[in-house]
Formats: structure tokens, C-alpha cells, sequence
């Protein structure tokens, strides 16, 4: 059920960017262009690791952090707020409340939903990763194993972490555009 909010929300906060965004300054645009950017890049490193219910991903971006398609959706996010906001109280206003709306309720909903499922299906091996690792801010220095997996392009095609770059290029059209409408 939450999954399907996720995604609504998602969706909204979407069409608010679109509709509330303001390029308040290219500066502060291009910083947030930048965290939204590595956000992208951390989601496709992490979707080249992972093979959903069949195995458990723990290396990649996994041996830094639990759950780094999330921390990379996180990061996506507050770029674009960043990005897109510094002019107009109410339109900031709502866009970063959507923000923390799905990142402070909803996602960490959806994360502990996810780890129970996961302990369900990896039993100790998901003990083990857990205790090894945070949810969602990654460790100093990454966890090493014997014979570590490798990214692979065929699972990011799998996980259609395509959809995710379209996301950000649809961000960057949006504010480019506002950007040479204001600047």
C-alpha cells in the first residue's frame, strides 16, 4: 500500500515542481543540479548491483550503505528543491513540505516495510548486512567481502533505472527553461 503512495506522491511532487519551481539564481541552480546528479549516479550504481528477490545486494553501493537507491532518491530530491527554490515563499514552501512530506513520513514507512521482507526472505544473511550497516548514511569505509559482485548494465536495464535519468532530464529541461525565462 505505501509503495503505491510512494509513487503517487512521487508523481505529485513532480507536478509541483513543475508548476513551483523558480530559478531563484544559476549558482543555486547548479549546486542543486549537481546533488540531484549524484543522487542520479548513486541510484544507477546501486541498480547495477541489484537482483530484487533473488539474491541480497551487499556490495557497490550497498557495502556503504543499506539503502542507497533511496539515499539516491533523497539526494535527487533535495537537489531539485534546492535547485528550484529561493523565490516565492508559498511556492518554496510547498515544494520543500512535499519534500519532507515523502522523506521524513512516507519513504521511511516504505524502507522498514521493505526490511521486514527482506528478513523474511534473507533470514541471517540480512541479520548479518544489517548490523554491518545504516539504513541510510553511509559508512566511513565500505564493508570488504571474499569474492564481491560487480555491477552489471543488464540489471540496471532490469531495474529500469533508465526512468530514474528521464526524471532527472525532465528536472533539468524544467529549470533550464525557467532559468532563461528569469535570468
Amino acid at each position: 500500500m505505501i509503495a503505491r503512495w510512494r509513487v503517487f506522491l512521487g508523481f505529485m511532487a513532480g507536478g509541483v515542481f513543475l508548476i513551483g519551481s523558480h530559478v531563484a539564481s544559476a549558482p543555486r541552480a547548479v549546486l542543486g543540479l549537481l546533488v540531484a546528479f549524484a543522487g542520479l549516479a548513486l541510484r544507477g550504481w546501486a541498480a547495477g548491483y541489484l537482483e530484487k528477490g533473488k539474491r541480497l545486494a551487499q556490495d557497490g553501493p550497498y557495502a556503504w550503505v543499506r539503502h542507497p537507491l533511496y539515499a539516491g532518491s533523497f539526494l535527487m530530491a533535495f537537489g531539485f528543491c534546492l535547485a528550484g527554490t529561493g523565490a516565492g515563499v508559498v511556492p518554496s514552501t510547498v515544494l520543500w513540505t512535499v519534500f519532507v512530506l515523502l522523506f521524513g513520513i512516507v519513504y521511511p514507512l516504505r524502507i522498514r516495510g521493505e526490511e521486514e521482507s527482506l528478513e523474511k526472505c534473507f533470514g541471517d544473511a540480512w541479520r548479518i548486512f544489517v548490523s554491518k550497516n545504516h539504513r541510510f548514511l553511509p559508512r566511513l569505509t565500505p564493508v570488504k567481502r571474499e569474492n564481491p559482485d560487480r555491477f552489471l548494465w543488464s540489471r540496471y536495464d532490469k531495474n529500469k533505472e533508465y526512468n530514474a535519468a528521464f526524471g532527472w532530464l525532465a528536472g533539468v529541461i524544467v529549470l533550464v527553461v525557467k532559468g532563461l525565462k528569469g535570468w
